[in-house]
This record gives C-alpha cells, structure tokens and sequence, in this order.
C-alpha cells in the first residue's frame, strides 16, 4: 500500500486517558475517516482532534485501501466517517464492502447533498447516521454522541423512509431489465417492443422518479411500488 494511502494523526496532544467511576481507564472515541480529498481528511482530522474525547486514528484514501490495512491489523475504530461523495453512483456497493470488513465501530456516512441515492442507502443498509459537510464541528460532535449511545442521526428534512413512486408494469420491467446491465437494443428484443418504445419509456421512467439518468433510475429500484399482477 503506498504511503499516502493512510495517514495517521500523533499530534501535539497525546491520547487522553480518564478514569471512570470504577477506576478504569476511558480512551478518546476513536475515528477513521474514509474517502474524500486529503486535504480535506487532514481539516477534517485536525479540528476533531482539537474537540475534548474524541481523536481520528487514522485517515485512509479509500474503502479498499481500509481493506488492504485491516488484512494486517484493524485500526482501533469506534466510528468510521465514509465520503460518500467519493462514490456517487456507487454508495451502496461502497458501504457493502465497508461492511463486509465487519470492523466493530458505528458507521456514519459524510456527504455535500443528502441525494436519494444516499437516503436509499441509508435506508437499506446498517448505516448509524448521514452527516452534511455543511453541519458544524458541534453539529458532527452532537451526532456521534447520539450514535454511540445508540441512536440512528439522519438529516431531519428526510422521511423515515423512501416514498414509494408508481410505475406501470411494463415501467417496472424495463427498469429490472435496465438493472441487469440490459441496453435498449437488448430491452426491446426481451420485451418484443421497438428501440423507440424502450426510449419512451425510460424518459418516463426519469421523469416520475426525478432522476438524471440509468444509474440513479437503478439506485431508486427499491424504492418503486410494483404493479399488482
């Protein structure tokens, strides 16, 4: 792994070490932070390292690159911070994988725009809270607090869950097919229909989901109602 992959803050301040009530020792929550530009990971790093009980461990490029450090030795990690804005498009098999490392820590994600693809996400997977980038340091400090206690911090502008949108039933097969990697060419010749029909109906398809394009209609399969048969 290169040397820029994960970079560890020791700083000026040493771990802190307080006694408990019994007598035992309490060490600073520890954070990782994963994704996002360096830069960015040192700002981040250095004004939660200035914050009283809590201290990032370590600062890694990327979810792989957590991979590839965990297959010599987890990080000491109570909350993992992941930039999903590292993975636009691919949030989901992002935080499967950081998953799949079954490291024992709280699972935050860190994003620009609380996006639908995020909030599917979230709402799909064992994610413990969604931070903004635009919240403030006490804002990010308050909502670990509340995951280590054991609460769910989403944004509070979203819903509980996904609103469920609509489709009709040849919509909703179109969109499985498109799911499957199938091109328009492919999806006309499975259903029998012109390439022009396809087309039609994917437009549709955008225009009641309000998405952009084949990777975001995907993104939102889950939260589409499907027509009674």
């Amino acid at each position: 792994m290169s040397a820029t992959a994960v970079a560890s803050w020791s700083g000026s301040r040493a771990p802190s070490i307080g006694v408990g009530r019994l007598g035992s020792p309490q060490l600073d929550t520890a954070l990782v932070i994963i994704g996002g530009p360096r830069l960015l990971r040192a700002a981040i790093g250095g004004l939660i390292d200035a914050q009283p009980g809590m201290r990032v461990t370590s600062s890694i490029a990327s979810v792989e690159a957590l991979a590839e450090l965990c297959s010599l030795g987890a990080p000491r990690c109570d909350v993992a911070l992941l930039d999903v804005d590292d993975y636009r498009g691919d949030c989901a098999q992002a935080v499967d994988r950081l998953l799949s490392l079954r490291l024992p820590c709280k699972l935050v994600l860190l994003c620009t725009v609380a996006t639908s693809e995020v909030l599917l996400c979230a709402s799909t997977r064992r994610i413990d809270g969604v931070v903004l980038k635009e919240s403030s340091l006490r804002e990010l400090r308050d909502a670990i607090s509340h995951i280590l206690r054991g609460h769910a911090v989403m944004p509070s502008s979203w819903r509980a869950a996904p609103e469920l949108v609509a489709l009709t039933t040849r919509q909703f097969e179109i969109l499985q097919l498109m799911s499957l990697a199938h091109s328009n060419e492919e999806i006309a010749e499975l259903l029998g229909v012109r390439p022009n029909t396809v087309k039609f109906h994917i437009s549709e398809i955008f225009r009641r989901l309000r998405v952009r394009n084949r990777i975001e209609a995907i993104a939102q399969l889950d939260t589409c109602e499907a027509p009674a048969r």
